[in-house]
């Protein structure tokens, strides 16, 4: 029985340093807020559009970029993430995506996706 309460001493010891852990992260608050804005902005093909009431707002590009050799190549939805954070910005609920190209060895780029479209804000 003795040995069983030096355990749980010894649990609860051990326990009582986890409470004073902490969480680091490279992200800020404001970086997080950005990274997720463009999640309310809906991608649309003209089919998608057809019937429905919408205003252009302007034109936009994202992209995503390869710098060093190391990282991963770049992914076109990182680039559509990208012109859904720059609508956003605009005040648009929905983009009119064009199209996306991939370039190879563009100034400060080992690859690059790049995509344009449209910024729109669809009546709802």
């Amino acid at each position: 029985m003795q040995l069983r309460l030096v355990g749980v001493g010894l649990l609860a010891v051990a326990l009582s340093g986890c409470a004073n852990w902490g969480f680091d992260s490279n992200v800020s608050p404001e970086g997080i807020k950005d990274y997720y804005k463009g999640d309310n902005v809906t991608l649309y093909t003209k089919a998608k559009l057809e019937g429905l009431n919408y205003v252009t707002l302007g034109s936009i590009e994202g992209e995503a970029c390869q710098i060093e050799a190391s990282e991963a190549p770049p992914k076109e939805a990182d680039a559509r993430a990208s012109v859904r954070r720059r609508a956003a910005d605009m005040g648009a609920n929905g983009v009119l995506l064009d199209r996306c190209i991939r370039f190879d060895e563009m100034p400060g780029c080992i690859e690059q996706v790049l995509c344009s479209g449209q910024a729109i804000k669809v009546a709802k």
